[in-house]
Protein backbone atom coordinates (compact mmCIF):
# COMPACT_ATOMS: atom_id res chain seq x y z
CA UNK A 1 0.00 0.00 0.00
CA UNK A 2 1.59 3.56 -0.62
CA UNK A 3 1.26 6.88 1.23
CA UNK A 4 -1.09 8.41 -0.50
CA UNK A 5 -3.73 5.12 -0.30
CA UNK A 6 -2.83 4.75 3.37
CA UNK A 7 -3.23 8.19 3.91
CA UNK A 8 -6.57 8.19 2.47
CA UNK A 9 -7.66 5.31 4.12
CA UNK A 10 -6.82 6.42 8.11
CA UNK A 11 -9.09 9.68 6.83
CA UNK A 12 -12.24 7.58 5.86
CA UNK A 13 -12.23 5.99 9.02
CA UNK A 14 -11.19 8.54 10.97
CA UNK A 15 -14.44 10.42 9.58
CA UNK A 16 -16.77 7.65 9.83
CA UNK A 17 -15.47 7.38 13.80
CA UNK A 18 -16.22 10.89 13.95
CA UNK A 19 -19.63 10.69 12.64
CA UNK A 20 -20.22 7.96 14.47
CA UNK A 21 -19.61 9.44 17.58
CA UNK A 22 -22.10 12.64 16.23
CA UNK A 23 -24.82 10.34 16.33
CA UNK A 24 -24.61 8.56 18.98
CA UNK A 25 -24.32 11.48 21.28
CA UNK A 26 -28.13 12.86 20.60
CA UNK A 27 -30.45 12.59 23.26
CA UNK A 28 -32.84 9.72 22.94
CA UNK A 29 -36.57 9.92 22.75
CA UNK A 30 -38.89 9.41 25.56
CA UNK A 31 -40.73 6.73 26.51
CA UNK A 32 -44.63 7.36 26.48
CA UNK A 33 -47.39 5.35 28.44
CA UNK A 34 -51.61 6.39 28.47
CA UNK A 35 -53.79 5.84 31.35
CA UNK A 36 -57.45 6.82 32.63
CA UNK A 37 -58.70 7.38 29.48
CA UNK A 38 -62.35 8.97 30.21
CA UNK A 39 -65.03 10.25 27.35
CA UNK A 40 -67.26 13.32 28.27
CA UNK A 41 -70.26 14.95 26.10
CA UNK A 42 -69.31 18.80 25.80
CA UNK A 43 -72.29 19.68 23.90
CA UNK A 44 -74.43 17.73 21.04
CA UNK A 45 -71.79 17.87 18.35
CA UNK A 46 -69.05 17.74 20.09
CA UNK A 47 -67.12 15.03 22.58
CA UNK A 48 -63.85 15.04 24.05
CA UNK A 49 -61.73 11.74 24.65
CA UNK A 50 -59.57 12.65 27.70
CA UNK A 51 -56.34 10.80 29.13
CA UNK A 52 -53.28 11.63 30.76
CA UNK A 53 -49.86 11.17 29.42
CA UNK A 54 -47.08 9.83 31.47
CA UNK A 55 -43.72 10.49 30.01
CA UNK A 56 -40.13 8.57 31.36
CA UNK A 57 -36.79 10.23 30.12
CA UNK A 58 -35.92 13.99 31.14
CA UNK A 59 -36.01 15.35 27.57
CA UNK A 60 -39.10 16.96 25.46
CA UNK A 61 -40.63 14.26 23.05
CA UNK A 62 -43.52 14.53 21.01
CA UNK A 63 -46.56 11.87 21.80
CA UNK A 64 -48.97 10.94 19.16
CA UNK A 65 -52.29 9.48 20.58
CA UNK A 66 -55.25 7.82 18.77
CA UNK A 67 -58.83 8.06 20.88
CA UNK A 68 -61.80 5.74 19.34
CA UNK A 69 -65.38 5.98 20.27
CA UNK A 70 -67.44 3.08 20.56
CA UNK A 71 -71.12 3.71 19.12
CA UNK A 72 -73.24 1.32 17.97
CA UNK A 73 -70.65 -1.75 18.89
CA UNK A 74 -68.07 -0.17 16.30
CA UNK A 75 -65.12 1.82 16.84
CA UNK A 76 -65.78 3.93 13.63
CA UNK A 77 -64.97 7.46 15.40
CA UNK A 78 -61.56 8.14 14.90
CA UNK A 79 -58.96 11.49 16.52
CA UNK A 80 -55.23 11.19 16.35
CA UNK A 81 -53.24 14.05 17.59
CA UNK A 82 -49.44 14.76 18.50
CA UNK A 83 -48.81 16.48 21.82
CA UNK A 84 -45.56 18.00 22.93
CA UNK A 85 -44.82 16.90 26.60
CA UNK A 86 -42.05 19.59 28.17
CA UNK A 87 -38.79 18.40 29.61
CA UNK A 88 -39.72 19.42 32.80
CA UNK A 89 -42.92 17.41 32.81
CA UNK A 90 -43.59 13.70 33.71
CA UNK A 91 -46.96 13.63 32.78
CA UNK A 92 -49.71 15.77 31.17
CA UNK A 93 -53.23 15.65 30.73
CA UNK A 94 -54.50 15.32 26.82
CA UNK A 95 -57.65 15.72 25.59
CA UNK A 96 -58.99 14.84 21.14
CA UNK A 97 -62.00 16.79 19.76
CA UNK A 98 -64.41 14.75 18.43
CA UNK A 99 -66.82 16.95 16.51
CA UNK A 100 -70.04 16.99 14.17
CA UNK A 101 -71.89 19.65 12.53
CA UNK A 102 -75.36 18.42 13.69
CA UNK A 103 -76.51 17.13 17.14
CA UNK A 104 -75.11 13.19 16.89
CA UNK A 105 -73.04 12.83 19.63
CA UNK A 106 -75.72 13.87 21.76
CA UNK A 107 -78.11 11.04 20.84
CA UNK A 108 -75.62 8.65 21.41
CA UNK A 109 -74.37 6.10 23.60
CA UNK A 110 -70.61 5.90 23.73
CA UNK A 111 -67.42 4.81 25.53
CA UNK A 112 -63.70 5.57 24.32
CA UNK A 113 -60.40 3.91 23.87
CA UNK A 114 -57.06 4.92 23.41
CA UNK A 115 -53.49 4.36 22.84
CA UNK A 116 -49.66 6.02 21.82
CA UNK A 117 -48.54 5.43 18.30
CA UNK A 118 -45.05 5.00 18.08
CA UNK A 119 -43.39 5.29 14.80
CA UNK A 120 -41.42 2.53 13.54
CA UNK A 121 -42.06 0.58 16.27
CA UNK A 122 -45.29 -1.55 17.96
CA UNK A 123 -47.75 1.42 19.56
CA UNK A 124 -49.45 0.83 22.73
CA UNK A 125 -51.70 -1.28 24.20
CA UNK A 126 -55.36 0.29 23.53
CA UNK A 127 -56.89 2.03 27.11
CA UNK A 128 -60.31 1.32 27.52
CA UNK A 129 -62.42 3.52 29.14
CA UNK A 130 -64.14 1.78 32.01
CA UNK A 131 -67.58 3.22 33.16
Amino acid sequence: MNRRTALSTIGIILSMGTAGCLFTQSKPEPRFTLRDVRSYLVDEETALVVGVVEKQGGTTGNVTVRAELLIDDAYNHVSTQTFVIPAELTKRTIALPFTTDSSYYGEQQFTARAKVIREGELDGEWVAESK
